[in-house]
């Protein structure tokens, strides 16, 4: 599967998410890209080379989540409401993935 479509998705989605919450000047919608690029490509790259588990994609997502949160924390100050929304893009962006492209659905 080509990583162009799952990335896309994830940008889309959790972009909009966030913008929903607040999250909307340019360079909070700038760095929100560009961290769900890396991210989201590093964990499919990653997948991809160490073989598509539930608990491989379960322990990696983690990590992404807490990658998000501390570039997030960076860039708009520390906090349990960005740590829930950041968690909650991803779990948002995980399950439309699941339902889209998952090998397990």
């Amino acid at each position: 599967m080509s990583l162009l479509l799952p990335c896309l998705l994830t940008v889309a989605v959790e972009t909009i998410f966030l913008m929903l919450f607040g999250y909307r000047d340019r360079n909070a919608v700038s760095i929100i890209v560009l961290v769900n690029v890396i991210t989201n490509l590093l964990l499919n790259l990653t997948l991809a080379l160490v073989g598509r588990t539930w608990i491989t994609a379960l322990l990696l997502e983690c990590l992404v989540v807490a990658a998000e949160y501390w570039v997030y924390a960076l860039a708009f100050g520390r906090g349990r409401r960005l740590f829930l929304l950041t968690l909650g893009a991803n779990v948002l962006s995980w399950g439309i993935g699941l339902m889209l492209f998952s090998p397990f659905c």
